[in-house]
């Protein structure tokens, strides 16, 4: 046999009754005998068709959650990057001083958007990860090079006071 219409809109109703649901209700909802609705469930496999819903519902609501959050990630870096641009052009334009730390911080806060690591430990262990000496010096030469090139580097700022002098 069939689903008629109004055994399907039974079950939508049956289904939008949430978890307090009984055929009872449905019965009285339509006017129909509480057996009736009993053989409906049954022949119709309303329990399994219940349990199925709410999978497709999880489902639908967990990629929904997944889509905000990529979306969200998305939009930060995008406002960090922005704040990195701004930022490379008010120090070029001699209108901000920054020193190394704020420029680590702001290309820390980038890659923690990218890569979803959970701290910044985590973060400097994945990128030094593997990494020989001279590897890493390489780095921060490159480092050095791009602040160069915005017009952010001073010799001064990496010694400070002195204390860090050789």
């Amino acid at each position: 046999m069939k689903e008629q219409g109004h055994q399907r809109k039974a079950f939508e109703y049956y289904y939008s009754l949430g978890d307090k649901r009984t055929y009872l209700q449905v019965a009285k909802k339509f006017g129909i005998s509480i057996q009736s609705v009993k053989l409906w469930g049954r022949r119709f496999s309303w329990k399994k068709r219940l349990s199925e819903r709410e999978v497709e519902v999880a489902r639908a609501v967990a990629a929904k959650s997944i889509d905000s959050e990529v979306s969200s990630r998305s939009r930060n870096k995008q406002l960090i990057q922005l704040a990195l641009v701004q930022l490379a052009k008010a120090i070029a334009e001699g209108k901000v001083r920054m020193n190394l730390g704020d420029l680590d911080r702001l290309i820390r806060l980038e890659s923690f958007l990218d890569q979803g690591v959970d701290s910044r430990h985590e973060l400097v262990i994945e990128t030094l990860k593997g990494k020989t000496y001279e590897e890493l010096r390489e780095i921060v030469r490159r480092e050095i090079d791009t602040l160069k090139e915005i017009g952010a580097y001073d010799d001064n700022l990496l010694l400070g006071d002195g204390s860090h002098e050789n």
